[in-house]
């Protein structure tokens, strides 16, 4: 059904990659799963459990949704004429985070009233999405011509600098991370003569932070840390990186939880649906944690599903973003790509005690609608950057003229 030029369809478009598709609806289902395993025989039972599987559904189908309609709608077009609207509504949510409740010592959530069932918003998980769109609306924008740097990035600075300032004062350092990294990652990929000397400016910048997040992490770095106000709280988690048994009844209780977990699940695990982590040990069970209850209940085989479901589909991503001469469509594949490893990276490194905790959720399996709506809203586009390429016969394409 077409509504002014606009498709309303849950079909996907002609020519996009099953393979993706294929990749992405297994692990939510799997992760669904999960999710339930970890619910079951809590607190509350059957009514807390239906009420988890009402809302996981509710979530699944309306991400599913979104990801067809921009597969079908999706044009650089469109997101030039209206990124600026978005931008400023995705503005307003973040800023109304900041007299919003605070949950789990971040401002980063805005209450949904709905009637027996509690419900919230994430702005800040749109926020990355936008920046993938927006440097690739841009970068096609300056194509071969002339433009001189500021030019081409001026508006996508000053909503990155805009969007990292409201979540620096939500203290929400994992969506920080996530989104400046995507933003760095995005900025590398156009080859624009104009954009080269930053660039390389930039290249050296991601090396020096890079040497001084491993310092942050060391016991000095976490005392320097603590000094500051708005920081305080990730000092604890980059003291419990380092040693969680120094609090084992504190704030590293949960992260000890998580290591038995892992210690639990061996090669095949104890069977789906019989952790025993999940019963109250782990509060975030079916959140930052769910992948330790994965590996408790299916062993390495259920981390199997979970890492090959994620190669799947970084490999569909980076195979169509190689082959495009559309800088514009690479930095839409390649930054969703991104976008997925750096959660896979910082989810599976705070879990495992590699890295400090940063409340992450790893993408397609941990339970957060605004998590699965992103994610899949960014799959939905590079669907139908792919469905474009494919269609017109080659993957050797450049950018469509819709």
């Amino acid at each position: 059904m077409r509504i002014k030029n606009i498709i309303v369809s849950l079909k996907m478009p002609k020519k996009f990659d099953v393979a993706l598709q294929a990749a992405v609806l297994i692990l939510i289902a799997f992760g669904t799963l999960m999710i339930i395993s970890t619910n079951a025989g809590k607190a509350g039972g059957l009514l807390v459990l239906v009420k988890v599987i009402l809302k996981q559904m509710a979530f699944v189908v309306f991400s599913y949704v979104l990801m067809t309609f921009f597969a079908n709608n999706f044009t650089m077009t469109r997101a030039k004429k209206l990124y600026l609207y978005a931008g400023l509504i995705l503005l307003g949510l973040l800023a109304f985070t900041l007299v919003s409740k605070e949950t789990f010592g971040s401002k980063a959530w805005i209450q949904i009233p709905i009637p027996g069932m509690e419900v919230t918003l994430q702005p800040s998980e749109f926020a990355k999405i936008f920046m993938v769109v927006i440097m690739a609306v841009y970068v096609e924008l300056a194509g071969r011509k002339n433009y001189d740097f500021w030019t081409i990035v001026r508006i996508p600075v000053i909503f990155f600098i805009v969007f990292f300032v409201i979540i620096l004062f939500q203290r929400d350092l994992g969506t920080m991370l996530v989104l400046t990294m995507i933003t760095i990652i995005c900025f590398l990929i156009p080859s624009h003569r104009s954009l080269r000397k930053a660039q390389r400016t930039v290249k050296l910048l991601l090396i020096v932070g890079t040497v001084c997040t491993l310092f942050l992490m060391s016991e000095t770095g976490s005392t320097m840390v603590a000094k500051l106000p708005v920081f305080k709280h990730v000092s604890s988690r980059v003291d419990i990186a380092i040693d969680p048994f120094q609090h084992p009844h504190g704030v590293g209780y949960q992260l000890i939880n998580g290591l038995y977990g892992f210690a639990r699940g061996g090669i095949t695990g104890v069977g789906f649906g019989s952790s025993i982590q999940k019963y109250g040990y782990l509060t975030q069970s079916d959140n930052d944690f769910i992948l330790s209850i994965v590996v408790e209940e299916l062993g390495v085989f259920g981390l199997g599903i979970v890492v090959i479901g994620y190669l799947l589909i970084l490999q569909r991503l980076f195979y169509y973003a190689f082959h495009t001469q559309s800088e514009g469509y690479k930095i839409i594949l390649i930054g969703t790509g991104m976008y997925i490893f750096v959660h896979f990276v910082l989810n599976v490194g705070g879990v495992s005690g590699l890295i400090s905790l940063t409340g992450v959720p790893l993408l397609f399996i941990s339970s957060g609608g605004s998590s699965l709506m992103s994610i899949m809203s960014a799959i939905g586009i590079s669907q139908g950057v792919i469905s474009r390429i494919r269609r017109q016969g080659s993957v050797k394409v450049g950018v469509d003229k819709k």
